[in-house]
């Protein structure tokens, strides 16, 4: 079901050309002067619809490795699901810390991108 809305929303965003638009919807922008952490993810979700990967990356590189995730989970998904199964993700508690640090480690580079690149 993710899959599909996602897909939905790529495909919207490119049907409107959101990833056009000449200036940008964010409050975080707007009272601060720098990109949030997901600034772009609408233009890369727009250029992943229309199979642009390297305009996606550009636009923000972590929104696109989610987007890329969220496929293959899905993907995935589908296919165990003809078989009567569903795909489950466990993890010991050492390696679920190491992951939250790790998620916390890319958002910190991605944002650090975004600025870098004057998003």
């Amino acid at each position: 079901m993710l899959l599909g809305v996602a897909a939905l929303g790529a495909g919207t965003a490119a049907l409107l050309r959101l990833d056009r638009l000449p200036f940008a919807i964010c409050a975080f922008k707007a009272f601060t002067g720098l990109p949030c952490p997901t600034c772009g993810s609408t233009r890369a979700a727009a250029h992943l619809a229309r199979l642009d990967l390297a305009g996606a990356l550009a636009q923000n590189p972590l929104a696109t490795a989610a987007a890329g995730a969220l496929v293959a989970w899905g993907v995935l998904d589908l296919l165990l699901m003809l078989r009567g199964r569903a795909l489950w993700l466990e993890v010991s508690p050492a390696v679920a810390r190491a992951l939250r640090l790790g998620a916390v480690a890319a958002i910190v580079a991605n944002w650090a991108y975004l600025i870098a690149a004057g998003r």
